[in-house]
């Protein structure tokens, strides 16, 4: 029979004996995980784990867990996926949006004002300058118009006076003297006689009238109003008339 305690010292040699061999067990796996992972493909990152088993003393064998017993590495997950990206105008708020429309709301009209306005003027100072060029229009039509009233009462006033009798008889004895008596001619010629004249008294037309000769005696006297052009100048320019009406009797 053992004495009390003989078997402690013992039992404690094989526990350390056996923690011995199991921490060397997993010195020399991961050893050998090593050198395989350098001559293998790459592959996931995995988590090497050493297990140490905690011997009791009544434990006769430990082994350690062989490597393919293993729980196998979770596989890489995908990575997470970003969001959609909004569009800056979808990021917007509403606010900011509706602020930005109202702002080019009121730019819009106001360009369209100062273009309305713009047309305003300018239709204005067409108007404006129509009216001007009518004024001026009517002004000188009146103008022209009181000029020639002034001028023909001039001239009516002139003709009517003894000075336009007396330069158409100044007319009527150059056409007498420029006559040539045709044997036909009767005493008591009596002919009237339009002549159409020139400024400087050119004549540019003959036509007569009432006549007591025959036809010998109004080609004589038409011959001799185109023999005495140009005719005589009035002295006093109001009595200037393009047409002239005289009565053509020489005397005996």
């Amino acid at each position: 029979m053992k004495p009390p305690g003989a078997g402690a010292p013992h039992r404690k040699r094989w526990s350390a004996v056996l923690l011995s061999i199991v921490v060397h067990a997993g010195i020399a796996a991961g050893l050998l995980w090593g050198w395989w992972r350098l001559h293998t493909a790459p592959r996931a990152p995995e988590q090497l784990a050493i297990e140490a088993t905690v011997v009791l003393a009544r434990a006769t064998t430990v082994a350690p867990a062989p490597a393919s017993a293993r729980p196998p590495a979770p596989a890489p997950s995908a990575p997470p996926q970003a969001p959609p990206r909004t569009p800056p105008r979808e990021r917007e708020p509403a606010a900011a949006r509706l602020e930005a429309q109202h702002a080019a709301e009121l730019v819009r009209r106001e360009r369209e004002e100062q273009q309305a306005a713009q047309r305003a003027a300018q239709e204005q100072e067409q108007e404006q300058a129509q009216e001007q060029r009518a004024a001026r229009d009517k002004a000188r039509r009146e103008s022209e118009l009181r000029a020639q009233l002034a001028a023909e009462e001039r001239v009516n006033a002139a003709r009517g006076s003894a000075e336009a009798a007396a330069w158409l008889a100044l007319i009527r004895d150059r056409v007498t003297r420029a006559w040539i008596r045709p044997p036909s001619a009767r005493p008591g010629v009596n002919c009237e006689v339009r002549v159409t004249q020139v400024p400087g008294g050119v004549v540019t037309g003959v036509q007569i009238g009432a006549c007591n000769g025959d036809a010998a005696v109004r080609e004589s006297i038409e011959a001799a109003v185109y023999r005495a052009s140009p005719l005589p100048m009035p002295s006093n320019p109001d009595l200037f008339d393009r047409s002239l009406k005289f009565n053509f009797h020489p005397g005996e």
